[in-house]
């Protein structure tokens, strides 16, 4: 098994939440979508959120960003009773099938201006 953790502020972070063009580089549609309206305080939260997964989940791959992954390989969306999950796409998903990963669990915590994020995941073929 394989853990990685993140934390983050989200007043530090707003900025990036609130610039159309950061946003539309780091964020899939779908995470937008989910994420409500700009320029409210929920909307630079749940960015904050998703970026400390993608974050976490860097870790748990054992890379950064730029070193074979980009922004936009870890997706992460809620289910619809608001759970988050990460999809990986192009060098994420490459790097977990070579570490033999498989599906990753993530969870998400807010507290006053912080949000931590949790991902772990299972190598194939152990208990």
């Amino acid at each position: 098994m394989k853990i990685a953790v993140d934390l983050l502020s989200v007043s530090r972070f707003s900025k990036v939440a609130e610039h159309h063009r950061y946003r539309r580089l780091v964020f899939t549609e779908a995470e937008l979508a989910q994420a409500g309206e700009p320029g409210t305080a929920r909307h630079a939260e749940r960015l904050a959120g998703r970026f400390c997964v993608k974050e976490a989940t860097c870790k748990l791959l054992g890379r950064g960003f730029g070193q074979g992954l980009r922004w936009r390989d870890i997706e992460v969306t809620s289910d619809e009773w608001g759970a988050p999950e990460v999809t990986l796409h192009g060098g994420a998903r490459r790097l977990a099938e070579r570490a033999g990963l498989g599906d990753i669990a993530v969870s998400i915590t807010h507290q006053v201006d912080l949000v931590v994020a949790v991902a772990a995941a299972v190598r194939k073929g152990t208990s």
